[in-house]
């Protein structure tokens, strides 16, 4: 009892700082400059009670309608600045991305921006160049390896779990993501289990919808006995560190024993000797950066190729696979509230005052509707990248559409390092998916359709359809050849499994007890049942 008084009366004292902090540092307007738009703040709770848990990309969607293609609403006394426009966003974040470039700190995740620890999430500061700069020469050089041949390999073994058990899409989907991206940063699909586990503990620290603290910031304070966020972000950490210290380790007994795959940490290791290219970085920055690079591939691949078979069910007249892919991120971008910016000093834009410190948030989900680029952009449409009659079309790209320079990828200096990577696995799964198999909405008994859902997501930061029915049916004759795919990718697994996780084991690496997996693998698992608990805290 005494245990919970004291944090009640915690967070209460905690709540009233935070209020007398927004109050006394609420900065004055610069002389000639005017308040950006947006909907009318509440005292010390901003307008936090009107974003919805879930689906709360429409809600600012609606208010960038309403207040136009930047506007600013507060949460908890932070500001929040959403901009609805490819150009605005252009201007800020690429044109003035010497301000523009920072990222905000996650209240759930609070050394997001210094510990080194997170690539995609860090503050522009020298750790983040530094291992920005890595991340770049690895997959440049490692592009010329013989690394394609991995999305390959696991895209076969897709294809035949898909014709044969559609029903566990979601699960091969996630397989095939995690796999590869094991394999690109560690040469072996082994770790890839333990990696979705911590991958999706990560995606819930960090989202709004998937940790209290992310929305109502002085919660963050909490002492870690009266936080599970804290608690459980920890357990999670323990595993991540293990992990990824286990595979550096897998990887130059590989190499000592001459027989290390091509990976992302082979081309580090092998280049450290003195002289070497890398020969002054530590081993601890190449652990995190590669673990970084494969927590943001398996983190962002899936969604797209789980709303393709989506879009296959109300679309079936697809056109060519590579305008396929662009709609596809498009229609529902898998990141639809895009990863946030932070500005480093005060700016007045359009004569919009924006302060240092605030949040900037490039709104996918309303620059991919701009009706004027994109014409009934509700309706699934490749062709808008194909045909000249679309404001789409952009010669001689639009022979061979590709994801360069796509907003989805992000702007200016925090544009996506591996969009190749992405395009790559893309590709070769939705093609591979449309080449090998009908696949139509599910009957029932009485030959009705079961009905599939238009716009489902999940509600964390990087949002995924909602579970849907459908049939399976492998295309004529390709039935032997998709067989014979599977077991040409399949050969080898059981060894390079039983020689990671049993050196693993042996070393007790990945032991539940010591590490907390236990905890936030059954809480991964209630995810995936949809029974989430605190990732569907409403806002």
């Amino acid at each position: 009892m005494v245990g919970l008084v004291l944090v009640v009366a915690g967070v209460l004292c905690l709540g009233l700082y935070q209020l007398y902090v927004s109050i006394t540092t609420k900065k004055k307007l610069p002389d000639g400059a005017k308040p950006l738009p947006g909907p009318m703040n509440l005292p010390f709770i901003g307008r936090v009670h009107d974003v919805p848990g879930e689906g709360s990309w429409l809600k600012f969607h609606e208010w960038g309608q309403k207040y136009g293609p930047i506007y600013t609403m507060d949460m908890f006394g932070s500001t929040h600045i959403w901009i609805s426009s490819e150009s605005v966003a252009t201007d800020l974040l690429a044109r003035r991305s010497t301000i523009y470039s920072d990222r905000p700190v996650i209240p759930n995740l609070p050394d997001n921006r210094y510990s080194g620890n997170y690539l995609a999430l860090a503050g522009r500061n020298d750790t983040w160049k530094r291992q920005r700069k890595l991340a770049h020469g690895l997959m440049s050089v490692s592009a010329a390896q013989d690394l394609h041949a991995y999305p390959t390999r696991e895209r076969d073994r897709l294809l035949w779990l898909m014709a044969t058990q559609p029903a566990e899409y979601r699960e091969w989907i996630e397989q095939f993501t995690s796999r590869t991206v094991a394999r690109l940063s560690w040469g072996s699909a082994a770790p890839a289990d333990t990696l979705r586990v911590t991958t999706q503990g990560l995606l819930e620290t960090i989202s709004p919808a998937g940790a209290l603290p992310n929305v109502v910031s002085f919660l963050a304070g909490l002492p870690r006995w009266a936080s599970p966020w804290k608690r459980r972000e920890a357990a999670r950490h323990a595993v991540e560190e293990k992990l990824f210290t286990r595979c550096v380790a897998s990887v130059r007994e590989g190499m000592e024993g001459g027989g290390a795959r091509p990976s992302f940490v082979q081309t580090f290791l092998s280049d450290r000797s003195p002289g070497g290219k890398y020969a002054d970085v530590e081993v601890w920055d190449a652990m995190y950066t590669v673990g970084q690079m494969a927590i943001a591939g398996a983190l962002t691949i899936g969604s797209p190729i789980q709303t393709f078979l989506l879009a296959m069910l109300h679309f079936p007249e697809l056109p060519m696979v590579r305008a396929v892919v662009k709609e596809v991120l498009r229609w529902r971008p898998p990141v639809p509230t895009g990863i946030p910016h932070a500005v480093e000093k005060d700016d007045v834009y359009e004569g919009y005052f924006i302060p240092k410190g605030a949040t900037i948030h490039a709104l996918e989900w309303s620059i991919t509707r701009d009706p004027v680029t994109y014409p009934d952009p509700e309706i699934f449409n490749p062709a808008r990248w194909l045909e000249e009659s679309y404001p789409t079309y952009r010669a001689p790209l639009t022979t061979y559409p590709n994801l360069a320079n796509y907003s989805q990828f992000g702007f200016g200096r925090r544009t996506c390092q591996g969009v190749s990577i992405v395009e790559q696995d893309l590709f070769l799964t939705m093609g591979g998916l449309a080449w090998a198999m009908d696949i139509t909405p599910k009957r029932r008994p009485d030959g009705s359709a079961v009905p599939v859902h238009w716009n489902d997501f999940t509600p964390l930061l990087i949002a995924k359809p909602a579970a849907f029915e459908f049939d399976v049916k492998i295309r004529k004759g390709r039935e032997t050849v998709l067989r014979q795919m599977h077991e040409e990718a399949a050969s080898g697994d059981d060894l390079e499994e039983q020689a990671f996780n049993g050196q693993a084991t042996k070393e007790g690496m990945f032991a539940k007890e010591a590490s907390g997996l236990s905890e936030v693998e059954g809480q991964y698992h209630d995810f995936e049942k949809g029974d989430a608990h605190m990732q569907h805290t409403q806002c």
